[in-house]
């Protein structure tokens, strides 16, 4: 029998739950520490694994921080597509509004650590979280155009809008503490509303509802 590879052998030793708990530890200790002065020794202390074995998930602090980040976003990215299913009626926006900017506000300080330390998406065949989540958008959107009352546009192109909206109200959230939340959804909620809808779609809806989903998107947390 063949001996195995080197990369065989470390498969052989990934361990899901270590890698769950080192996720957790690199958020804990990069929220703590700052970048910078985070070290790779307390994270591995805090996950309860040996340096060599944390060196065998993530080469670096920045291979750890890249996947804290994806593994947040992919999150995120889950919760945004449950949130899709209600795209069909304008009150779906108010959904989507509310959920970006709660985001924005509960997850403050990792917004503001992944904003410095996330790489650029690498293009339309990129699949980290934020371009599946833009393909599963632009489906929805390509859906919802085919019923009556509904604007036109180009699915991914009104995709990249939406998202830039939704991206911009988190960064909001992130750059201000003194921000007037609900006069921020209320505007974006209102933008992304009227662009989607004929004006008497929305005047049928009556006023947009309130939604209460957790975030949730707490990295590696569960």
């Amino acid at each position: 029998m063949a001996k195995p590879s080197k990369i065989e052998e470390m498969a052989r030793k990934i361990d899901p739950s270590k890698r769950t708990a080192i996720l957790s530890a690199g958020r804990n200790i990069l929220l703590r520490d700052g970048y910078s002065a985070a070290k790779m020794s307390d994270i591995a202390s805090e996950a309860g694994v040996a340096p060599g074995t944390l060196y065998l998930y993530f080469q670096s602090k920045e291979a750890l921080a890249s996947a804290i980040g994806e593994d947040f976003f992919g999150r995120l990215g889950e919760h945004f597509a449950l949130l899709l299913k209600e795209l069909d009626k304008p009150g779906g926006v108010a959904e989507l509004v509310e959920f970006a900017v709660r985001t924005g506000t509960e997850e403050r300080e990792l917004l503001s650590l992944l904003k410095q330390r996330m790489p650029e998406p690498r293009g339309a065949d990129d699949d980290s979280p934020r371009m599946i989540f833009r393909r599963q958008l632009a489906s929805v959107l390509a859906e919802l155009m085919t019923r009556e009352n509904v604007r036109q546009y180009e699915p991914f192109s009104l995709a990249d809008v939406v998202m830039s909206v939704l991206h911009g109200l988190m960064i909001s959230c992130v750059l201000s503490r003194s921000l007037n939340t609900n006069e921020l959804k209320a505007s974006a909620v209102k933008v992304l509303q009227h662009a989607l809808f004929e004006d008497s779609a929305i005047e049928n809806s009556g006023t947009a509802k309130s939604v209460s989903v957790s975030s949730g998107v707490r990295s590696a947390k569960t």
